[in-house]
């Protein structure tokens, strides 16, 4: 979305960009008022068509609104769609601002990343270690999964909203215990709403089940989060690395 206040006619809603390569190309030709004169740009990735992220802009009002957008709950298998990136620039200006005469627009990602690394004690290996993941469900529960994106605000501000669901987060890779005394460690990540939450992560084997609940936090958009958890027959432990998002 390109809004140009001084001329509507140089204002352009929902248009859709194609990868090609390296580059971002629309199949309409979108014009520059003039270099001199600034707009505002919106885009946010990914688009399935001009419907996705309708009520952007409001021809009427001249401006950015809100959108309403989630992640999904069942995230046992990874979806791009959840981790929505947005770029935002309230004050455009071609002359200074194209990079050899392009549009350089740096994403970020609206929501967060919330990584788990479970170590699994020793009492579940074999005199061999252990080779397969005793962990047989996992959930992320407490977050909200879906928001309102302010865009006529800059940054856009991110509202999480609705009642807390439980997420299934995406498996990542099984690190076995080669030995009786080594450990293996389990990962999953899911992409969750920023918000101030109390994460409450629920794991089961064949036998038992397993609950950890932190205190509240607050998640940021654009960050990444790790829990590293313990799993032991007795109990589970816990910390927390706060990254930012590559």
């Amino acid at each position: 979305t390109v809004v140009n206040n001084t001329n509507d006619k140089y204002s352009y809603a929902n248009e859709i960009f194609s990868l090609k390569g390296t580059e971002w190309t629309c199949s309409n030709k979108l014009l520059w008022q003039n270099l001199s004169t600034p707009v505002e740009i919106v885009a946010l990735y990914p688009a399935t068509d001009a419907n996705t992220f309708s009520g952007v802009y409001s021809k009427e009002n001249k401006s950015c609104g809100t959108i309403t957008y989630g992640v999904n709950p069942d995230q046992s298998t990874a979806d791009e769609a959840d981790d929505l990136l947005l770029y935002h620039n309230a004050n455009f200006v071609p002359k200074n601002d194209l990079k050899e005469e392009k549009l350089d627009i740096q994403f970020n990602h609206a929501f967060c990343r919330v990584d788990i690394e479970v170590t699994i004690g020793k009492e579940f290996n074999a005199t061999n270690g252990l080779a397969e993941n005793p962990i047989q469900g996992i959930r992320v529960e407490g977050t909200k999964t879906t928001a309102d994106i302010d865009l006529a605000s800059a940054p856009p501000t991110i509202t999480a909203k609705g009642d807390a669901a439980s997420i299934t987060p995406t498996p990542g890779t099984f690190t076995p215990a080669a030995s009786a005394t080594d450990q293996a460690v389990a990962r999953y990540s899911c992409i969750v709403i920023p918000q101030a939450a109390d994460l409450n992560i629920v794991l089961h084997t064949s036998d038992r089940e397993y609950e950890w609940t932190g205190p509240q936090m607050a998640l940021e958009s654009g960050k990444q989060y790790t829990l590293q958890l313990n799993m032991k027959k007795s109990a589970t432990a816990r910390k927390f690395i706060l990254r930012e998002r590559k």
